[in-house]
C-alpha cells in the first residue's frame, strides 16, 4: 500500500525536491510591486503631471491677478448709482424696506469717502462721529439729524407712512451724497494746492 502511494506520488522520487510544501496563497508585496511595475509608472507619472500642470496653472492665475487689479471703487459713483436704482425700482419697495435700503446707501457712500465705521453704528453712535468729526461738524450736521430722525421714525413705527415722507427722504439722501462729495473734492484741492505752495517756498 505504502509502495503505491509513493509510485503515485513521483515528485517524491525525484532527488530535486527537498520537501513538499504548499504553494502560497498570497503574494508578497515585492511580487505584486514587480508584476505591475509598468502600471504603477504610468500612473505616478499621470499624477506628477496632473500636480506640475496645476501648479503652473494656479501660478499664471495668480500672475494676471497681480497684473490685473480690479478698479478702484468710487464711493460717489457707486452711491449715485444705487439710488438711482432704488428710486426707479418698480413695483417700489415698502416703506420700510425702502428706507432701509436707503441708509445702508447713505452710510456705506459716508464710510468708503470718509473712512470711519458708519455701518456699525447706532443711529445715536452716527450722529455722535458726525458731530465729532471735522468735515461734517458744522455743516451737515442737521441735515443728517433730520434724515436718521425721520428714517427711524419710518423703520420701526407701527403707523403707516405715505410716499412723501420716503420722497423726501430719497431726495434728501441724493442732496447730501452730491454736496458732500464736491466739498469733499473742493477741500482736497485746497488742500494740495496748499502743500504745493509749501514745497515751492
Amino acid at each position: 500500500m505504502l509502495a503505491q502511494t509513493v509510485l503515485q506520488k513521483s515528485y517524491l522520487l525525484d532527488p530535486s525536491v527537498k520537501s513538499d510544501n504548499p504553494l502560497p496563497v498570497f503574494k508578497s508585496v515585492g511580487e505584486i510591486v514587480s508584476e505591475n511595475l509598468t502600471l504603477i509608472i504610468i500612473v505616478l507619472s499621470c499624477f506628477l503631471l496632473s500636480v506640475i500642470a496645476w501648479y503652473f496653472l494656479k501660478r499664471k492665475k495668480d500672475q494676471s491677478q497681480v497684473e490685473e487689479p480690479s478698479p478702484p471703487i468710487d464711493p460717489y459713483e457707486d452711491a449715485i448709482e444705487a439710488i438711482n436704482e432704488l428710486q426707479s425700482q418698480r413695483p417700489r419697495l415698502l416703506p420700510k424696506p425702502f428706507v432701509f435700503k436707503l441708509s445702508e446707501i447713505l452710510r456705506v457712500y459716508i464710510e468708503r469717502l470718509f473712512r470711519f465705521p458708519a455701518m456699525e453704528l447706532t443711529g445715536e453712535e452716527f450722529m455722535r462721529e458726525i458731530a465729532s468729526h471735522s468735515f461734517f461738524k458744522n455743516r451737515y450736521e442737521d441735515s443728517l439729524r433730520e434724515f436718521v430722525k425721520i428714517g427711524d421714525l419710518i423703520k420701526y413705527s407701527e403707523e403707516r407712512t405715505d410716499g412723501k415722507e420716503t420722497d423726501h427722504l430719497l431726495e434728501s439722501a441724493l442732496h447730501l451724497v452730491k454736496d458732500t462729495y464736491a466739498k469733499f473734492e473742493e477741500e482736497k484741492r485746497l488742500n494740495s494746492g496748499t502743500v504745493q505752495a509749501e514745497k515751492s517756498q
